[in-house]
């Protein structure tokens, strides 16, 4: 009989049974969750709610768009987190992707998903889901589905989308599409419905034919809208010259007659010519030429002043209608002058051209005074004006990598009665430092007006190869009426405006050249008739007086340093500051009544 060994050994009985206990637990165990790690973005669940809040797509998957949209994902470029994820089910194929974002400064966070189910019999099925929030925590979202079935020749898509908008307005649009493919000719039908707030709806009927002969492509379309549209804008931020500015605007549309019309040539060239052939040279990063090179030694040695002026007309204006805009002015009759610039400078860079003219006649009669009393000051401006305009705008650049040229022509007529009020009090007191006043300002306008114009845009590069001509020609006449207010205090302001119009407008463009390996021939023309409503709300922070103010304030025995000893001198200032307002308030009402 063997004997187990009792001492320190390996093969003691106890280790044994530890060593076999800790097997059978690990085999038994349930496997740990991987650890998730953080998204990049910083998306989190608690931003999920509010973006999914009105997404219909049931608890389920809404469960698995929550876990896909704050999971693992990949970093993308632009700072967004995407996760995708595939699997396949009783014969169908489901691709689904995830893409988040969130803004630091202002916190508005963004949610897209997509997904494309496909089944054996060829039905094709994608969901699209997208929301966002604001620096107000409002929520947007769009959400859409479509169906794509082929039978034979025969292609049906039929879709539908809801939009809501951060006030729970949405805006449905149902559409249908048929295509049918006989021989080297595809014919497709679109007929869809927008219905959106206050009883708006507008229907569109397009129909495209689109010929292929070997190499080139044909493509013909008409489009036919009628009805009225709402569309809602909120969210809209902006930071500039330390100001903060949240920005809404609504616009309601009416077109009794909405026709357009469109033909597009485009050819595929079988030698696609290479960019820089006999040039190039192969890095690990890629493709760089040596004229590349050049251009980019070129454009630092012009930022470096190592260019000359060939000629220079500096600014000129023989009219001089800014005169009118003047405080005090007082004009009745007539102006009548010129406009314009010329600059043309060659460098290492290359060749650039501006040419500007303009011409202007027209008569004018206009009043502005201000008045200046105990509480304040109040300035107004009214006047009237029958007017006619011209303008040409010319720009070019020549370099290493082709030629880049557009240009421009305009030719109006306006009648228009205007007028202007503000009202601004003297400082109500100081806050931090800083002298916190309030004011009103508005204005109002009334215009006819009517205009064409030209545009037309060349561009001829060698890398990437491109030859392009476009223009466009239009014109319209339209009556319009519009009016805005602002209200101001401190650092806060609102301003609020609104807009009617009613006209009439005709356009044509076109455009042929070289793209993509491709040589392409098109060009539309359409008219419209209608009318229009509209108006928009920005709201305005001054950050920097904030931050003046709270530094001016913060520091209040004026050592220009912050401690605990302006926390002693704070209290006493505060109670000596609220009875001397309680006191000038009074002094000001008293100022006030009539007795």
């Amino acid at each position: 009989m063997s004997r187990i060994d009792s001492g320190s050994s390996p093969f003691k009985l106890s280790n044994l049974v530890k060593a076999a206990t800790d097997v059978i637990s690990k085999a038994t165990a349930k496997p740990a969750k991987p650890e998730v790690k953080k998204r990049a973005d910083g998306f989190t669940d608690k931003h999920v709610p509010s973006l999914t809040e009105s997404y219909e797509a049931g608890k389920s998957k809404q469960a698995q768009l929550k876990k896909l949209a704050t999971g693992e994902g990949k970093l993308n470029a632009d700072g967004s987190t995407t996760t995708t994820t595939e699997r396949k089910k009783k014969g169908a194929t489901t691709k689904q992707e995830v893409t988040t974002s969130r803004e630091k400064f202002t916190g508005k966070t963004k949610l897209k998903s997509e997904t494309t189910v496909t089944e054996k019999s060829g039905r094709e099925t994608k969901a699209k889901f997208s929301a966002e929030t604001d620096v107000l925590r409002r929520a947007t979202s769009t959400q859409s589905r479509e169906v794509t079935t082929k039978k034979g020749d025969k292609t049906t898509v039929e879709s539908k989308s809801t939009a809501v908008d951060a006030y729970g307005n949405k805006q449905v649009t149902k559409g249908k599409t048929t295509s049918v493919e006989k021989g080297n000719t595809t014919t497709s039908d679109t007929r869809s419905t927008v219905t959106g707030a206050f009883n708006t709806s507008q229907s569109v009927a397009e129909h495209k034919t689109v010929v292929k002969d070997g190499d080139h492509t044909t493509t013909r379309t008409t489009k036919d809208s009628k009805g009225s549209t709402f569309a809602l804008s909120n969210g809209v931020t902006e930071f500039k010259d330390g100001k903060f500015t949240l920005k809404d605007s609504a616009d309601w549309k009416k077109q009794s007659f909405n026709k357009e019309k469109g033909t597009e040539h485009e050819w595929k060239l079988k030698d696609v010519p290479t960019p820089d052939a006999g040039f190039t040279q192969k890095k690990a990063s890629g493709v760089q030429s040596k004229l590349d090179k050049a251009k980019i030694a070129g454009d630092l040695a012009a930022a470096a002043g190592l260019k000359k002026t060939l000629v220079e007309t500096p600014k000129f204006d023989t009219a001089k209608l800014s005169e009118l805009e003047a405080e005090k002015a007082h004009f009745v009759g007539s102006k009548v002058g010129t406009n314009g610039e010329t600059k043309v400078t060659v460098g290492a860079n290359g060749v650039d051209a501006v040419y500007k003219r303009g011409a202007s006649a027209g008569l004018y009669a206009q009043h502005n005074d201000s008045v200046e009393g105990t509480h304040g000051k109040a300035s107004y401006q009214a006047g009237a004006k029958l007017e006619a305009k011209a303008n040409v705008d010319a720009q070019g650049k020549l370099n290493l990598n082709g030629l880049d040229a557009s240009a421009s022509a305009k030719v109006g007529v306006s009648a228009e009665a205007s007028i202007k009020g503000k009202l601004e009090s003297k400082p109500l007191m100081k806050l931090g430092g800083v002298d916190i006043t309030a004011s009103a300002e508005g204005s109002a306008r009334v215009a006819a007006e009517a205009e064409a114009h030209v545009d037309a845009k060349a561009k001829f590069t060698r890398n990437p190869p491109a030859a392009i001509l476009e223009g466009s020609a239009g014109a319209s006449a339209v009556v319009k009426a519009e009016a805005d207010v602002k209200v101001a205090a401190g650092p806060f302001s609102v301003k609020a405006s609104g807009y009617a119009s009613a006209g009439a407008e005709a356009k044509a463009s076109g455009v042929i050249g070289y793209q993509d390996g491709k040589l392409k021939l098109g060009g539309s023309l359409g008219a419209a008739l209608g009318v229009g409503l509209g108006g928009s709300v920005n709201v305005e922070v001054d950050v920097a007086q904030i931050g003046t103010m709270a530094k001016k304030a913060a520091d209040q025995n004026g050592d220009g340093k912050l401690g605990l000893d302006d926390v002693t001198a704070g209290a006493k200032n505060l109670g000596n500051a609220a009875m001397s307002g309680v006191s000038s308030a009074a002094s000001t009402v008293r100022s006030w009544l009539p007795w």
